[in-house]
């Protein structure tokens, strides 16, 4: 086993956590990212008109341009998740909504009905005062929908800070992709080495999604939830509540069926530092609390927990 089996305590969780995860790989994938959003910026000025904006060229841009609806987006100063909402509440009130549409779906459908398309434009360039939008939309968002130019003139070092800025949700989620793959690669090579499962989604021992489970989610033994946060959001304690309800849950069918399952909370970065009442409450609520510095404890978990029918290469697991 890699580390002695035990479970922090609340002070060695604040000691061991790490405030950012700094990998440069991910700030070279992400430099790249921005890299092209700049070139596409750039070199729509060298064609870009500066008069007015109508609904016919913004149609065009929205169709034609790279990441034209992103960019439209930002000199808006409107994020995705926004207008996501927005488009979710003109569906509703055509009685067209079944489920959020991505931003993926909305550049399709821009692309494929002009009626669609002309519809948003003419929101983008006087979505403020728009009647139905008055009715139904605050003003804290239709007040960003006002656009008259399509010119994009930030110095470059001004554009790079802005777009980055504005991405920072993709640059989150990659790093939380990141970090995720870290808990990956550690289940992998205890796969390799003891030839046992794991497996992500549904299990009937908690009736909710897992982040992962061993060795399967028939009958999962190590229950992981993750969560890696740099900044604070107000999700964070409905969060814990609900990794405490699955640690609740587990513990109660132990004791009912004399059964040795594990609930682990992997939990780490400043955002979680910053709320210190929200993070004692994952580290009191769990069999195993672990982060990014301690996640070879993992090893000794899966050997005390999972029976030893799932492990198909006996021969090392030391006694």
């Amino acid at each position: 086993m890699s580390e002695q089996l035990r479970k922090l305590t609340f002070q060695e969780a604040i000691e061991t956590s790490l405030p950012f995860y700094n990998d440069e790989r991910l700030e070279k994938r992400f430099d790249s990212f921005i890299n092209e959003r700049i070139t596409e910026i750039v070199e729509h000025r060298k064609t870009a008109t500066i008069k007015k904006v109508t609904i016919d060229n913004l149609i065009s841009f929205l169709r034609d341009e790279p990441n034209g609806l992103l960019r439209v987006l930002g000199k808006l100063y409107l994020s995705e998740e926004k207008f996501k909402r927005i488009i979710t509440l003109l569906r509703k009130l055509e009685g067209s909504f079944d489920r959020e549409w991505s931003i993926k779906r909305i550049n399709k459908e821009l692309r494929v009905d002009g009626s669609f398309a002309q519809k948003i434009a003419k929101i983008f360039v006087n979505g403020k005062e728009n009647t139905l939008l008055k009715k139904h939309l605050p003003r804290f968002y239709r007040e960003r929908l006002k656009l008259t130019s399509l010119a994009e003139h930030l110095e470059e070092d001004e554009l790079r800070i802005k777009l980055k800025d504005k991405y920072m949700g993709t640059y989150s989620n990659w790093k939380g992709d990141l970090v995720e793959g870290l808990i990956k690669n550690e289940l992998e090579k205890i796969g390799k080495k003891y030839g046992v499962g794991h497996a992500a989604g549904i299990t009937s021992v908690v009736d909710v999604t897992v982040d992962w489970a061993i060795p399967n989610l028939n009958n999962p033994y190590v229950l992981i939830m993750s969560s890696y946060q740099e900044t604070t959001s107000s999700g964070q304690s409905t969060k814990a509540r609900d990794m405490l309800a699955c640690y609740q849950k587990i513990s109660h069918r132990n004791i009912q069926h004399q059964e040795n399952r594990a609930f682990v909370n992997f939990v780490d970065g400043g955002g979680w530092l910053a709320r210190q009442k929200d993070l004692r409450r994952l580290v009191d609520g769990c069999h195993y609390f672990l982060n990014i510095k301690t996640l070879s404890m993992l090893e000794a978990i899966v050997l005390t927990h999972v029976p030893a029918k799932y492990f198909t290469k006996q021969k090392n697991i030391s006694k």
